[in-house]
């Protein structure tokens, strides 16, 4: 079971498609650490699912293999239709190997799971296109079929939902009434996009009331670069532990992306100090001259930095408290031994 979310977020006068997911896979049994969402060999586009795990796991794995085998696919002259056209072909065939199956049960086990699948279309019309579809399997065509989501010229925004039916009910009318009532309290329909469907998404998966969509989200997002980004976050909460993927990290060992606060759904940039009162060479050595191009004379972080400047920042900053660290090591060592000999 899960519950995922795809649209088109408009903000500060810039686009980017936003996918999200919930972590939580059942079957049985019930995992709060599951990952759902997906980057494939190229970097335009991403993939996540709803339904049965155990159909949807082999399913992109073996996209996963055959794109990173297919230079072609790789490459940015394939379109994304001819990469939707081969996932589409490729599940088809998967599914019709499956054996061993109730002839009454077959097409219900081939189809038990479904996917979004989108990113930026560079060649749509003459500016590029955000495109999302919807893959799933049609028993009449004994296969996976897609319907485009995003083809309406009359859209002003889009956004979509997509769950199963659970014990709860049906998660993806859920989801979308949530939504729409979101947007009227808050007098916003027919508004552009910010952090509205992650909101919901969010509330759904602390709702305890609906097992099947729990654990952390796993939020990723495509730009007009053709490039995408996966962000990590803080759960349940900010003041929660950083978790990527579905996965619980701690401030030590946590991956090096942007992490959102659950709470505001902006971007917590704590990780980096604000101000530096001493910029030293025998502090930073040979990555003194960049640490100091990235704070002004007053010793504050500049607001213009890259995310390459910082992700430099946080490992220079790491290796500094690190190499700190053994120096303290060797100096109780050095005073342990003294008081031996005393």
């Amino acid at each position: 079971m899960t519950l995922c979310t795809a649209y088109i977020r408009q903000a500060n006068d810039t686009e980017e498609l936003v996918f999200a997911t919930d972590s939580c896979l059942t079957g049985g049994e019930k995992w709060k650490h599951g990952i759902k969402l997906f980057e494939l060999p190229r970097k335009d586009c991403l993939l996540c699912f709803a339904g049965d795990t155990m159909r949807a796991y082999p399913l992109v794995l073996n996209l996963v293999s055959s794109i990173h085998l297919d230079k072609y696919l790789q490459s940015p002259s394939a379109t994304l239709e001819e990469v939707l056209e081969f996932l589409s072909e490729l599940f088809t065939k998967l599914v019709k190997t499956i054996t061993e199956v109730d002839k009454a049960r077959i097409h219900l086990e081939r189809g038990s799971a479904e996917f979004l699948f989108g990113g930026w279309d560079w060649q749509k019309g003459t500016n590029g296109a955000f495109r999302v579809w919807k893959l799933y399997y049609s028993e009449g065509v004994e296969g996976f079929i897609f319907d485009e989501l995003t083809n309406s010229s009359s859209q002003t925004i889009f956004y979509t939902f997509m769950g199963n039916a659970s014990s709860f009910g049906d998660i993806e009318k859920e989801a979308k009434d949530r939504f729409k009532k979101l947007l009227s309290d808050e007098d916003k329909i027919g508004s552009k996009l910010d952090m509205e469907p992650l909101r919901i998404l969010c509330g759904i998966s602390l709702d305890k009331a609906i097992r099947e969509v729990d654990g952390s989200l796993q939020i990723a997002k495509v730009y007009k670069s053709n490039r995408t980004e996966f962000f990590g976050i803080y759960w349940e909460s900010s003041k929660g532990k950083p978790c990527f993927q579905g996965r619980e990290y701690n401030e030590i060992n946590k991956p090096l992306v942007r992490y959102f606060n659950p709470d505001t759904f902006e971007i917590i940039e704590s990780d980096l100090p604000n101000k530096l009162y001493n910029i030293s060479e025998d502090v930073y050595l040979d990555n003194f001259e960049f640490v100091k191009s990235c704070f002004d004379e007053s010793g504050f972080l500049k607001d213009n930095l890259s995310e390459k400047s910082k992700h430099e920042l946080r490992l220079i900053f790491k290796d500094v408290a690190y190499r700190q660290f053994l120096i303290n090591q060797e100096a109780e060592q050095e005073q342990l031994a003294k008081s031996e000999e005393a």
